[in-house]
């Protein structure tokens, strides 16, 4: 009789320990599953950015503006999550690269910001669906300061890459 109870003691111990390791099976691949869907999905919109740039013109020593052309498939925004990176030769000729910082309104040194979007940025038509969204087809043009200044009759580089590490980069000649 002892025996049949040590064994019915022993049974249940070998449901109770299957029955937890099936559900920590089950649970961690639910975690996988759904770890490998934001990993899709991510790569999904990676594969829909491209960004064309078209200009890049310093209207003063110490100003850049960029313009962009978004001729990929995916709506852009999260403008202070961007990295803009400028390569440049100062006016001592002394090489600096600067990674600029995001900034709403006028841009202090070493800042930047959306001047605006248009459907063309040349002509000055601005956009008309979803503002402040950067669709399809728009132009972004990005205002940047650079401290210290350009240096004149040098030849520089600015790279810019989106919240989803999509990168664009043109050069421009210091004025």
């Amino acid at each position: 009789m002892e025996s049949a109870i040590v064994s019915l003691i022993c049974i249940a111990l070998i449901v109770l320990g299957g029955m937890t390791l099936s559900q920590s099976f089950l649970s961690s691949m639910d975690s996988s599953s759904v770890g490998l869907e934001e990993m899709s999905e991510r790569a999904e919109d990676i594969m829909r950015t491209e960004l064309t740039p078209l200009t890049a013109e310093q209207p003063s020593e110490d100003t850049l503006e960029v313009t962009l052309r978004n001729s990929g498939q995916t709506k852009l925004s999260t403008f202070a999550r961007w990295d803009i990176i400028v390569q440049y030769y100062d006016s001592e000729d002394t090489y600096q690269v600067e990674w600029l910082s995001y900034t709403e309104g006028t841009p202090g040194n070493n800042e930047w910001t959306d001047q605006g979007i248009y459907l063309d940025a040349e002509g000055g038509t601005p956009e008309a669906f979803e503002p402040g969204i950067l669709n399809p087809g728009e132009e972004l043009v990005i205002e940047a300061r650079l401290d210290p200044p350009v240096g004149k009759n040098t030849t520089n580089l600015v790279v810019i890459a989106t919240h989803n590490g999509i990168p664009a980069s043109i050069s421009f000649d210091g004025t």
